[in-house]
């Protein structure tokens, strides 16, 4: 909300640094009455990005304090909103709370407080049951593919639909309960991709990392992918190699295949992600070649992407 006389928001701190005191508007209504101030750049809305994107940014300003930050209300932001950290550039990326009056804001330290702790315990709650059952829909989906190659047609394909049934259900209940500030997973795409045998596997476990990181440490999520890419390329090749050895060969199969089909899944959710610098890059042409070339097209999708 900006132009009210009073009121409050939430956004996410794009850049903190320390102004002259004389960078302040003369109109901003608190006061800061120090030689410096700290500056923030605060891009407006509840699911801001680091980056802001296409956020409105509105500054905030806070008294930068000439005998250090302890005890100051500097130091009391820092601990509200960037886990007690000492150098106020801490504060970039973090979700903070604001007060606002006549199209101004500042930090609201204490509803920032309150507002983290309110994250931290849904955290706390975000993984459920039916991360279980999704996580035993794809060990059945590939012990299904298992027994298909190494034993009996007939009951691998039992298993395999036992897998879509389960991880179908399981991915959509899964998503729906997970949507909050962090992710917000579409249940229906989930779910009809743990409806896809084989397939199925990969989707799987593509979430489970996915929702994960999520939890646990939001700001870097994007990046996720390019770890399952790093992963997937290596179990790739291992298993390329283990099919060669008798004991070891069913097994080695059926992990070559669930990380030839994980390659695609994961260069589409990489390319989807906010992590490329350079823009994203074309999905439909690498998505392709992964499907094509499986762990090794992950790898020429990551050493032209990333440079690895």
């Amino acid at each position: 909300m900006r132009g009210g006389a009073r009121g409050s928001a939430v956004g996410r701190v794009r850049r903190a640094a320390r102004v002259p005191a004389d960078s302040v508007p003369d109109e901003y209504p608190w006061r800061v009455d120090a030689r410096d101030a700290l500056a923030l750049e605060v891009a407006l809305g509840d699911g801001a990005a680091a980056d802001g994107g296409d956020a409105e940014a509105v500054p905030a300003f806070e008294t930068w304090p000439s005998g250090g930050h302890a005890g100051s209300r500097v130091a009391r932001l820092l601990d509200a909103a960037a886990d007690g950290a000492t150098d106020p550039a801490a504060l970039a990326g973090e979700r903070v709370v604001l007060e606002a009056r006549d199209g101004h804001y500042r930090v609201d330290v204490a509803a920032t407080r309150g507002d983290r702790e309110r994250a931290a315990a849904a955290s706390a709650d975000a993984h459920s049951l039916t991360e279980v059952a999704v996580a035993v829909g794809a060990l059945a989906g590939f012990a299904g593919g298992f027994l298909a190659i190494a034993w009996s047609l007939a009951a691998g394909s039992v298993a395999l639909a036992a897998a879509a049934a389960t991880l179908a259900a399981s991915l959509g209940v899964d998503a729906r309960h997970t949507a909050g500030e962090s992710w917000r997973p579409r249940a229906t795409a989930w779910a009809a991709g743990g409806a896809v045998p084989v397939v199925n596997v990969a989707v799987g476990v593509a979430y489970l990392v996915r929702k994960a990181v999520a939890v646990s440490d939001p700001d870097h999520a994007d990046r996720v992918w390019r770890d399952v890419l790093v992963a997937d390329a290596a179990l790739f090749a291992v298993a390329l190699a283990a099919a060669a050895v008798g004991p070891l060969s069913a097994a080695a199969v059926a992990v070559f295949a669930h990380a030839w089909v994980l390659a695609p899944v994961a260069v589409l959710l990489d390319g989807r992600s906010a992590r490329h610098e350079r823009g994203p890059p074309n999905r439909l042409a690498w998505v392709a070649g992964a499907a094509v070339l499986g762990g090794a097209g992950a790898l020429v999708y990551l050493l032209r992407t990333d440079g690895v």
